[in-house]
């Protein structure tokens, strides 16, 4: 399933990109931004972050935010939706950004999936004793050794 949304692109002096996606900002009431150091990066975090919400949306069980012709999205309003002015940028454009939300979702989706692990008895005796969730707890030790926090 692809979605194709507007996305407001703006060039900064410093030569990165700010990116906003009005549509996702105003129907999930959220910072729907980001940015990038390139404008290859900025496209590439312009379809992160859509598919993020999107996929997000549909997790929750929710109806997708309907995508606004791009005629219809507008710098000024969006600008005088986050209250700047006279935003001092080079130059800023209006496309549209196609994501494929299946192929995110395969990725990165929140399905879950069945691992067995092995772990000493008395260890098993102690956390089933104390109602740990086994679940969570190799979850959260697994993104803590991933992400190195």
């Amino acid at each position: 399933m692809k979605v194709i949304y507007p996305v407001l692109f703006y060039e900064e002096k410093d030569g990165e990109y700010s990116v906003f996606v009005p549509d996702l900002q105003k129907a999930l009431n959220t910072s729907a931004s980001t940015c990038g150091s390139t404008l290859e990066e900025a496209m590439s975090m312009a379809e992160d972050l859509i598919a993020g919400l999107v996929l997000n949306e549909m997790e929750e069980g929710n109806k997708i935010p309907k995508a606004s012709k791009i005629e219809d999205v507008s710098f000024e309003k969006l600008e005088k939706y986050l209250n700047i002015e006279n935003w001092d940028y080079v130059s800023k454009f209006k496309t549209y950004i196609s994501v494929d939300i299946s192929s995110f979702a395969e990725k990165w989706g929140k399905e879950l999936i069945k691992k067995t692990v092995n772990i000493p008895k008395w260890v098993n005796a102690k956390a089933e004793s104390l109602k740990i969730n086994f679940s969570k707890t190799l979850e959260e030790a697994l993104l803590q050794k991933i992400y190195k926090e």
